[in-house]
């Protein structure tokens, strides 16, 4: 299902007032036409679903395991110890792998929080038993929290200017960038949105911003000791790229039909940056044409040669 929205003026009587476009939306100004109104396709944020599968199949392994720890531990009070680093571990290494791998911090904050709460819960009753339990139910959590995140982002496209705004829980972000300031669209699609047509479109400004940096380094280091000395030698060397990067609220993330949405922006920045130059050509033209028109003679002054000749 796309959630794309086409919102027109109603009547001629609205065109040039402000105009809202939803009861928690934007406001246009004189001669803004809201174009489309974007939300993430519903599989832009897969990644994070992906990850909360694999907790929930966590959380059946966990299931199986803690039994046989009970049974087969020879020292029954190491058991919970056991079983609660076991769970530490299946909760904080696929959050560790995630955010290496997607550059950001919250898979690791959402789980460090639950293996808190899951370590206080167990320390109060005294029985670790019920966190596989745990885990599976902050997975189910984690899927309708990714769903709110996704509707929370909101692009709006209008004649004037992109406004890309978010809206999570307690935060609100809002990016507006007109055409004459982008310098450089971006469009990726993984394999995924190629197939179910969605992708990611960033405007990249002309101060840089919609951009990342990809580093790459080596080191090398030396290090002796002879008492009471210690000598120590490093370098270290790096190489950084520039690439098209921004957060999912400074791009227009997953979003669907994106072919679409991008020629339509393109076309967008095209007319916007024309405007300019054909309003100087207008000028011109009439410029020299008010050169060309000789003035206008008064009658009395027709009459006046007249009589001369």
């Amino acid at each position: 299902m796309l959630n794309i929205l086409s919102v027109q003026p109603k009547s001629s009587s609205d065109v040039g007032r402000p105009i809202t476009a939803s009861p928690r939306g934007i406001v246009l100004g004189k001669d803004e036409e809201l174009k489309l109104l974007l939300h993430p396709h519903p599989l832009a944020f897969w990644k994070y679903d992906a990850l909360a599968a694999v907790y929930l199949v966590s959380a059946g392994l966990l299931m199986l395991i803690f039994p046989f720890l009970q049974t087969n531990v020879p020292v029954a009070f190491a058991v919970p110890y056991l079983q609660l680093g076991l769970w530490w571990l299946f909760l904080i290494i696929p959050s560790i792998i995630a955010g290496l791998l997607w550059v950001t911090k919250q898979p690791l904050v959402y789980s460090g929080s639950v293996g808190v709460i899951g370590t206080v819960l167990g320390l109060w009753t005294s029985s670790v038993s019920t966190l596989p339990v745990l885990l599976a139910a902050s997975s189910l959590l984690a899927i309708v929290l990714v769903e709110f995140y996704r509707r929370g982002h909101r692009y709006f496209i209008t004649n004037h200017r992109l406004i890309l705004s978010k809206r999570a829980f307690a935060s609100s972000t809002i990016r507006e960038t007109y055409y004459d300031r982008i310098s450089d669209l971006v469009m990726s699609q993984g394999i995924l949105g190629r197939i179910f047509d969605f992708g990611t479109i960033i405007p990249v400004s002309q101060a840089g911003l919609g951009t990342g940096q990809d580093l790459a380094g080596a080191g090398v280091g030396l290090a002796g000791s002879k008492r009471p000395v210690t000598v120590g030698a490093g370098v270290f060397g790096a190489k950084g790229t520039t690439m098209p990067r921004a957060a999912t609220y400074y791009s227009l993330y997953g979003v669907p039909k994106v072919k679409e949405v991008h020629t339509l922006i393109s076309d967008l920045i095209q007319s916007y940056s024309e405007a300019p130059i054909l309003n100087k050509i207008e000028k011109l033209m009439e410029q020299n044409q008010d050169s060309k028109t000789p003035p206008v003679q008064t009658k009395q002054v027709q009459e006046e040669k007249i009589a001369e000749a």
